[in-house]
């Protein structure tokens, strides 16, 4: 079996290593791939920047690079890093040939000066154009990566060079507008009982360091699967972390799940998915707060993006597992992302709204939801808003407050929207699941999709109330589902 673990490898004499690190401000910043402090390039005026201490605290500074030995011993430690196997420059305590000794560089700094939580610089690491192929295989061999790389400490950057051409809504097209910095795997990342293994992680252990304010950009990351063999793997995991940034990266195919974030707040912006092969192309399960907005996602998983409740999922090994509340609230804006060609039999769906997470069924949990401004296209089912994983002899109690609006849902084979009570496939007459109980489903919905149009099962007997646009919806049921063919359109 793999064993996980964070490599922490000596890059420079000991005193070097904990004071390496890569810092900016404490907000995420675009930052060239000019590397000033490249002495072969530019020998005379070689600058380095420092996170400096100064009377007014902390601060990243620019000094000449023949000044570095004396900021060191005051205390202040390395800003922006820089991973390039090719550099001549490799073991100056700026230049790295791994991204994963890159991370475990900026994991001693935050060590050595106590910055597990806060009152730090932010560490920038910037990734050279170039395809990095790494390993869940311990050790891996020399210059392969060590995955999954793991982040646990926190305001880290990760800064790839992919730039996508844009269209004309600001989503990326998904063609790439510069050459790329590309994370793969070198043979299929493996699932291990039952648990997909991540090219990164994003940690927060329990009461302790965490991988907040972690920001990736500008990455392609490649799964390394055998299209014939199955799905495994995903891009990004994150467990417990606030402050998370994703953004301008591309995503293939063959990750079970592409983006699959737990209990933790985060951003995604402007990404591109295509080809995930498992469940979820973007998994949002709380507690917590997500904003995904002008995202592309094509021809993935059985959902494109889910909103759920806590999730009760393994983790990989090294990792805590989540330990799931009594109650939970799971908040979430989803605006201009583009969704289409979801169409798995028999619930392809673009956007999902799931009222109890997978394995939290006693969790009392409450889901909202705005899903504006979005483009659902060719998606078996536009979007779902449902009980989701209700099981028999728990609490089956759970809500959802969800605003639709200003959604262009085009070309669905079966319906723009579908509201269950219970599980999508109970409402659809295809499996026998309890209903929730007592429980209330408040939807808004804006002119362009009607009541009319919309397939539910509201049963009564179970003391449930759905609202819609504002008036109580009598207890019934509609649907018109057709496996072989194509009702909604």
């Amino acid at each position: 079996m793999t064993q996980l673990h964070r490599l922490r490898i000596p890059v420079l004499a000991t005193t070097l290593s904990l004071l390496l690190a890569a810092c900016s401000s404490d907000s995420p910043t675009d930052l060239g791939k000019n590397d000033p402090s490249d002495t072969t390039s530019n020998p005379v005026y070689a600058t380095v920047t420092v996170c400096h201490t100064g009377s007014s605290g902390r601060e990243p500074t620019e000094i000449h690079l023949s000044d570095l030995s004396q900021h060191l011993g005051h205390g202040d430690y390395i800003t922006t890093t820089f991973v390039d196997p090719a550099s001549t420059s490799i073991g100056d305590a700026i230049h790295f040939a791994r991204i994963t000794d890159a991370l475990s560089a900026a994991a001693a700094a935050r060590t050595a000066h106590a910055e597990s939580e806060s009152d730090m610089c932010r560490i920038t690491i910037e990734v050279s154009e170039g395809t990095y192929e790494g390993t869940a295989s311990v050790p891996a061999p020399e210059g392969v990566e060590q995955f999954p790389l793991i982040v646990d400490v926190p305001n880290i950057t990760l800064e790839g060079t992919l730039l996508m051409e844009p269209d004309m809504n600001g989503r990326p097209s998904g063609e790439p507008a510069s050459p790329a910095s590309v994370l793969t795997a070198v043979d299929p990342l493996p699932i291990i009982d039952d648990v997909s293994i991540p090219i990164i992680i994003a940690n927060g252990h329990p009461g302790g360091a965490s991988g907040d304010g972690l920001v990736v950009k500008g990455f392609s990351f490649e799964s390394g699967q055998d299209p014939d063999g199955g799905p495994g793997g995903q891009a990004i995991l994150a467990v417990r972390v606030k402050g998370l940034h994703i953004e301008g990266n591309s995503f293939g195919a063959g990750f079970t799940e592409s983006i699959d974030l737990r209990a933790s707040d985060a951003e995604l912006v402007n990404n591109y998915l295509s080809g995930t092969a498992g469940s979820c192309d973007i998994c949002l399960a709380g507690p917590g707060e997500y904003l995904a907005q002008g995202n592309r996602l094509e021809a993935g998983g059985i959902p494109g993006i889910t909103v759920d409740g806590p999730v009760g999922l393994p983790v990989p090994e090294g990792i805590e597992p989540f330990e799931l509340p009594s109650a939970a609230e799971t908040r979430a804006v989803l605006e201009n992302n583009e969704i289409r060609d979801h169409l798995r039999v028999p619930v392809g769906v673009g956007i999902r709204v799931d009222a109890l997470g997978v394995g939290g069924p006693n969790v009392l949990s409450h889901v909202h939801a705005r899903i504006h401004d979005n483009v659902l296209v060719n998606n078996r089912f536009g979007i779902i808003i449902h009980a989701a994983f209700p099981v028999e002899g728990t609490a089956l109690h759970a809500g959802v407050d969800v605003d639709v609006a200003g959604n262009t849902i085009e070309e669905s084979c079966e319906a723009k929207l579908l509201v269950s009570l219970s599980r999508h496939q109970t409402a659809l007459g295809l499996r026998e699941l309890p209903y929730l109980r007592n429980s209330t489903f408040i939807i808004d919905l804006d002119e362009t999709l009607p009541w009319s149009d919309v397939w539910y099962s509201h049963p009564a007997g179970y003391g449930n109330t759905l609202v819609v646009n504002g008036e109580t919806v009598a207890n019934g049921a509609r649907q018109f589902y057709d496996p072989e063919g194509c009702p909604g359109s």
